[in-house]
Parts: C-alpha cells; sequence; structure tokens
C-alpha cells in the first residue's frame, strides 16, 4: 500500500494534463542539449514546457533569455534576463551584460547608460569583467550617437574625397559602412579594391564590404606581387578559410605549454590572412608557413635567429606594415 502511494505522489497533474515521473528530467535533459547544438527554438519549447508544468522553476530562466536572445526576439530575452536576475537565476553580471546587450538591440541606449553608469559608482562590477562593460558602454555610445543623427540623406563620398583622406580616416569611413545600405557605395569600393595605389587593408575593408553584399562582377586585385581576378559574392572569408585554420592550428600546436607564443602565433596569422585577403602565402603548404610563423613567433619573443627565407622575410615585412 505505502509503495502504491508513493509511486502516485510522483505523478504530477496540471490541469487536465497528466505529467509522468521523469518528464521535468527530462525536458531539462532536452533543452541543455538542444542549447549546447545552438538549436535555440528547440531550447525554447522545451523551457516553455517546463514553466508550463512548474512556472516556478526558476532554474530555466537564465537559459531561456540566452535562447531568446539568440533567435532575436528581444522583447521576451529582456524579460526573461530581469526575472533571472530578480530571482538569482544564474551568473548575476553575466545575466547583467545579457540584459545590458538586449537593451543594445531594442536600441534602449539612454537606459543602458545610466545601468552602466549606476553599476561603475556603485562599485559593483568586478574587477575582471570591467573591461566587457566598458565595451558595452562604448558600443552604446557609438550606436546611440549614430541613431541620433538626422535621418538625413547624404551623397556618397566620391572617390576623389576618399583618397584625400589619410589612412586611419579611410579605415574608420569604411568600418562605419558595415551597417549601412551599401548600395550606393558600390562604386567607390569597387575602385578602392581595385586601386592598386590602396593601402592593403583599406582594399581588403573594401572587398569584405563587396562580399557582405554579394557583389557578383569580376575585380582584378593586386596586392603586394599576387594579382587575380575575383568575384567578392564567391570569396571565403578569413574567419572560415580552411586553410587559414589549419596554419593556425598547426603553428599553435607547436606552443601548447605556452600560451603567450600560442595566442601570439595565431595573432599573427590571422594578422597576415585580413591584410592580404583575398590571398593566401602562395605556393606554399600550410606546413611550410606554420613553420615559418613558428620560427618568427620564437624570434620575437625569444630573439632566437632563425635562416631567413624569402617567405619568412615577407611574413616579417607585412607585420611590420600593420598594427592591429
Amino acid at each position: 500500500m505505502n509503495t502504491v502511494q508513493k509511486k502516485r505522489r510522483q505523478v504530477i497533474s496540471k490541469g487536465n494534463v497528466v505529467v509522468f515521473p521523469g518528464t521535468l528530467e527530462r525536458l531539462h535533459r532536452d533543452a541543455k542539449q538542444a542549447m549546447e547544438r545552438d538549436l535555440h527554438k528547440e531550447a525554447i519549447l522545451h523551457f516553455e514546457s517546463i514553466l508550463e508544468i512548474d512556472p516556478e522553476d526558476y532554474s530555466v530562466l537564465d537559459g531561456m533569455a540566452i535562447s531568446l536572445y539568440e533567435t532575436k526576439d528581444y522583447q521576451r530575452a529582456k524579460k526573461f534576463a530581469l526575472l533571472a536576475m530578480q530571482n538569482q537565476a544564474g551568473d548575476y553580471i553575466e545575466l547583467l551584460e545579457l540584459y545590458l546587450s538586449i537593451s543594445i538591440q531594442l536600441q534602449q541606449y539612454d537606459e543602458v547608460e545610466l545601468t552602466i553608469q549606476g553599476l561603475l559608482e556603485k562599485e559593483i562590477i568586478p574587477p575582471h569583467s570591467l573591461q566587457k562593460f566598458q565595451y558595452l558602454r562604448e558600443l552604446n555610445k557609438r550606436l546611440s550617437d549614430r541613431y541620433e543623427e538626422p535621418a538625413i540623406e547624404e551623397p556618397p563620398l566620391t572617390a576623389q574625397a576618399f583618397k584625400k583622406m589619410n589612412a586611419m580616416e579611410q579605415q574608420e569611413f569604411l568600418l562605419s559602412l558595415q551597417h549601412q545600405k551599401l548600395q550606393p557605395y558600390i562604386p567607390l569600393l569597387v575602385e578602392v579594391t581595385e586601386a592598386a595605389d590602396s593601402l592593403p587593408i583599406v582594399q581588403t575593408y573594401a572587398l569584405m564590404l563587396l562580399q557582405q553584399i554579394g557583389y557578383q562582377e569580376s575585380l582584378a586585385i593586386r596586392k603586394y606581387h599576387f594579382e587575380t581576378e575575383t568575384n567578392p559574392s564567391r570569396l571565403v572569408s578569413p574567419e572560415e578559410d580552411q586553410f587559414l585554420g589549419e596554419v593556425q592550428f598547426l603553428a599553435k600546436s607547436q606552443f601548447e605549454k605556452d600560451p603567450t607564443a600560442s595566442e601570439l602565433v595565431v595573432n599573427l596569422i590571422l594578422k597576415y590572412s585580413v591584410l592580404l585577403f583575398p590571398f593566401h602565402w602562395g605556393p606554399y603548404t600550410a606546413e611550410e608557413v606554420a613553420g615559418a610563423y613558428v620560427a618568427y613567433t620564437k624570434q620575437l619573443l625569444y630573439g632566437r635567429q632563425a635562416e631567413e627565407s624569402p617567405l619568412l622575410a615577407f611574413i616579417r615585412s607585412v607585420d611590420e606594415e600593420m598594427e592591429i
């Protein structure tokens, strides 16, 4: 009799629905696995089922906020982030960072500024998180300034006016176009990309913008001793480049016990790939390129001289030309 009563107590009744033993545990497990696989819409469905069964299960609030943010449902994401903070469901500082990121997406710039200012004044943010919040504050200010500018349709910048800018101004201008309508600037971007006298990094930014909008005309690109004709829409960005990833992996594996050298060599390789985009390292294999970067990194960090090769000399010249 006691056994029967014990089993009955494990069954949850929710309205006219009977929830069998293990249902909540399964939903929690399925939600977690969906998040780990970046299946956030699926995770949201599991979280909603959990809250339908048990509205006071606060442990799902932070996961719900994250998945809603990832699916760009910012209004609901903000609601759940706030609930998570109020009910101490998750890491408070991480939730606060998420809450502010959502508010920026909702263009609630004044709220973000006042919140961060208050947190700094009250010294609530731990030292190891200060840099993140400072970044959010700067991002919020940039977006706020852009949003508050009068919505006046300005004529596209001419190539002649662009050439009169210094190198930093050119880069900042191109970076500012990332979230704007690029159609009026296509002639300028094409001219900058194809101009042999453009700085390589400026050519890169212009070409990446053309890639971003799927520009399909063939362009003639010249950088250093490399030349090619290419269709921007078919290019692979550095962060998705398999050859680049292989070079970084091979080089990093040589510094498994030296985190400083490992980070440096990865950054040096990425630096080159951005500057030389869409080119690689010519005819060299991934192993040869990785070996040259390992030697160059050892020179920079430990002063170890290596036998000078054309590849190593070129890598050094590129590195010295650009500071990221």
